[in-house]
């Protein structure tokens, strides 16, 4: 099954739009207060594949830390933590104080190179799918899974399944893309407005090539998105503190 994947894969096709590398100078126009706070992130995982309770860990390592200012530990898939501090000198305590234990189980951590999705990549993001029209800022911080955005398509033209993002001056990775809503879809051409089943260039393929691979798919149906559980006084909260970057 695994070698079928493989070999599927290896069939894919990447459109002309698909092929471009974007973001080369990102770092360029990057402002200071996400490099800040991206500075202050630390990432974390707990070694151990037994259920805990993740609230009890936030409340238990706050105050055995003893913070001078704020911090916020948010989970971002099961057993993987970001950690935002908002001084230094409370990140750097944290990280000389390793290894850290709740329940018994160790914490690991450690310092990220990443880069914070903010409105101005948001925008270029969708700029480049065809034209920006909103972007949603909820997640004051950037750690949501996907980043939402809202942007005009051509109908005329099959989806775009993703972006090839520069993570270097010689190196990008490839960020998928997922629709929200999407009606009927050819799985075949890619293309809105009807499915595999009633394509003509499907119909065609099939009669003259024996293994026709389909170079879309349901991967590119968005679950219905959920914001994470939050009080409005801790959005109110989170956002003043993310400010103070700016």
């Amino acid at each position: 099954m695994a070698d079928e994947l493989l070999k599927d894969w290896e069939k894919l096709k990447l459109t002309v739009e698909e092929d471009v590398v974007f973001g080369r100078d990102f770092e360029d126009v990057e402002d200071a207060g996400s490099r800040d706070q991206i500075s202050l992130i630390l990432v974390g995982k707990m070694l151990t594949r037994r259920p805990f309770n993740f609230e009890a860990m936030k409340r238990t390592l706050t105050q055995i830390w003893r913070l001078q200012e704020h911090v916020v530990i948010r989970m971002i898939e099961m057993n993987l933590f970001v950690f935002q501090f908002f001084c230094e000198a409370d990140k750097d305590r944290v990280l000389e104080g390793c290894p850290w234990s709740f329940d018994n189980q160790i914490l690991c951590l450690k310092e990220t190179d990443g880069r914070k999705r903010n409105s101005s990549f948001a925008y270029d993001i969708g700029e480049s799918l065809g034209g920006f029209l909103d972007f949603d800022n909820t997640d004051s911080f950037g750690w949501d899974e996907f980043m939402r955005i809202k942007v005009l398509c051509d109908i005329e033209k099959p989806l775009r399944r993703g972006v090839k993002l520069a993570t270097g001056p010689e190196t990008e990775i490839w960020l998928d893309i997922k629709y929200e809503r999407l009606g009927d879809l050819c799985y075949f051409y890619g293309k809105l407005g009807h499915t595999d089943r009633d394509c003509q260039s499907q119909v065609k393929a099939t009669e003259s090539e024996n293994d026709v691979v389909y170079q879309y798919g349901p991967w590119l149906v968005a679950s219905p998105h959920r914001h994470p559980k939050m009080s409005i006084t801790d959005k109110e909260k989170e956002k003043k503190w993310v400010d103070n970057f700016r």
